[in-house]
């Protein structure tokens, strides 16, 4: 069951992908025929090139987006873990304080 979740996750992330990047590259693909036109050989491979050069730019565009939003989900888990570590360690210190006036309490009792 766990590798099917992985696997429906990774074809839901990869169809959301597909429905975001392909319709873009497709208008750029009907933008590029429109202006470049199709009356020679040159010019369907100068619009082939212009829409691979531009899906490429895309996906990258993409990919450098979801990446940055994943380091920046990391570091903010980092951030609450730092936290909660400086929170325990001020805890600690007062229970250490605590401990060692009443240590101090104690011995000047026992004089």
């Amino acid at each position: 069951m766990n590798n099917f979740h992985k696997k429906a996750l990774k074809d839901i992330k990869l169809w959301a992908w597909a429905a975001t990047v392909l319709p873009i590259v497709a208008i750029a693909a009907i933008v590029f025929a429109y202006l470049i036109g199709f009356e020679s050989w040159i010019q369907i491979i100068l619009v082939i090139i212009s829409t691979i050069l531009f899906g490429t730019a895309v996906v990258w565009w993409w990919w450098a987006l979801h990446t940055i939003a994943g380091i920046t989900g990391i570091l903010a888990n980092a951030l609450k873990k730092f936290e909660k570590v400086e929170d325990e360690v001020t805890e600690l210190r007062t229970e250490i304080d605590k401990q060692a006036k009443d240590n101090d309490n104690f011995r000047k009792r026992r004089k």
